[in-house]
């Protein structure tokens, strides 16, 4: 019995939260989508809360295509890839391992990740590098960055993944799309530019970084009178 009042408080509970998320997406919503893009999002929205899926997305998704004047129809479509393809991320983290459950933030990340061009197993061997979530998350922002400026998926993930690995700090990591800009500018192809910098990362990972440099030695004592 009382398992059975445990079942009944957690369905009330899941009910209340897609109830709020809902409540939410159509006040966000409000004169910043047609009518049935409201209604789209709301069930989508709901379903992505009962999942632990970022509802955001979605809710922008929706909002920058009504402001570009898109159609309904397409907006709607554009919306539905959205969950997909955050569903896809929150799936691939899942399978990296038995660490504790994904959060929305790092999630929202991988399908920015996704919407770049990565795809699910890059997600999982970027989860996979043994960092903490919070890491993972800043690598997976900088992994679909690097394929949004031209890099290979491949050459992307391997960089942000001997980059994790080295231990890198996380404004080292939002650093790597300006240095691969900057190897591009010397004439290198956004690949080139990646493979250089993570045979870099993969050799400090291996050595560790140069050895901080000590203070100057003193000068010599002038010679006595």
């Amino acid at each position: 019995m009382r398992r059975f009042g445990l079942l009944v408080l957690g369905l009330v509970a899941v009910a209340a939260t897609a109830l709020a998320a809902q409540q939410s997406i159509a006040a966000r919503l409000s004169g910043r989508a047609s009518p049935e893009i409201v209604t789209l999002v709301q069930d989508l929205g709901s379903s992505a809360a009962s999942r632990g899926l970022p509802i955001d997305p979605l809710i922008q998704k929706a909002i920058e295509g009504n402001a570009k004047g898109v159609p309904s129809e397409r907006v709607a479509t554009a919306v539905r890839l959205v969950y997909a393809q955050l569903d896809t991320a929150a799936a691939a983290l899942r399978s990296a391992g038995p660490n504790s459950p994904p959060d929305t933030v790092e999630i929202g990340a991988g399908g920015f990740a996704i919407t770049a061009g990565l795809r699910g197993r890059d997600i999982a061997e970027l989860a996979r590098t043994g960092r903490p979530a919070a890491a993972v998350t800043v690598g997976l922002r900088v992994a679909g960055t690097l394929a949004a400026l031209g890099v290979p998926p491949a050459e992307a993930v391997t960089l942000v993944s001997a980059s994790l690995r080295g231990g890198q700090a996380p404004g080292d990591l939002l650093a790597l799309p300006g240095r691969v800009q900057s190897e591009m500018a010397r004439g290198a192809t956004p690949a080139q530019a990646a493979a250089g910098l993570a045979r870099a990362a993969a050799a400090q990972a291996r050595h560790g970084p140069p050895p901080h440099p000590g203070p100057p030695p003193h000068p010599p004592a002038p010679p006595h009178p």
